[in-house]
């Protein structure tokens, strides 16, 4: 399997600006630029999209651990935040910060936990970012409505 997007940088490196698409046409000519925004155009830069990548792969990973549990979660929700540092005059990704929200009716802590942690070692983007990946994560109340 494989997987491309295609980027397109103009100018310099303190004022020029991308452009970048996916093959699946999802995300067409998305602004990027060294910061998260640019003048008055919303845009994006290489590291938000790899949390955002991330955040969506973990997100998938930790619903199908607990389908392989026999559960089903009605909602996972990651938030991920990556750290640069200069390390050596280069930016640098140190390490990664996942919260994690779980809706899934009736789970045992201990197979939620290991659910969590199967996905982070599982998920390929975490994998890939060969840095510290912590998760907090946090079971939510399912809300069951009934007709009364």
């Amino acid at each position: 399997m494989e997987r491309t997007a295609t980027a397109i940088w103009r100018g310099g490196p303190g004022a020029g600006e991308g452009q970048v698409t996916t093959s699946s046409g999802v995300i067409q000519k998305a602004l990027y630029a060294f910061g998260s925004s640019f003048g008055s155009e919303p845009c994006t830069s290489p590291s938000e999209m790899l949390a955002a990548a991330l955040s969506s792969c973990i997100t998938m990973m930790v619903s199908q651990e607990l389908a392989r549990l026999g559960l089903r979660s009605e909602s996972v929700r990651a938030e991920a935040t990556l750290t640069l540092n200069e390390v050596d005059q280069r930016w640098t990704i140190t390490k990664a910060h996942v919260k994690l929200s779980v809706q899934v009716p009736e789970v045992d802590p201990g197979q939620f936990n290991k659910a969590i942690a199967a996905a982070t070692e599982k998920c390929p983007i975490s994998r890939a970012l060969n840095i510290d990946v912590s998760v907090d994560s946090k079971l939510e109340p399912v809300f069951i409505h009934t007709n009364a």
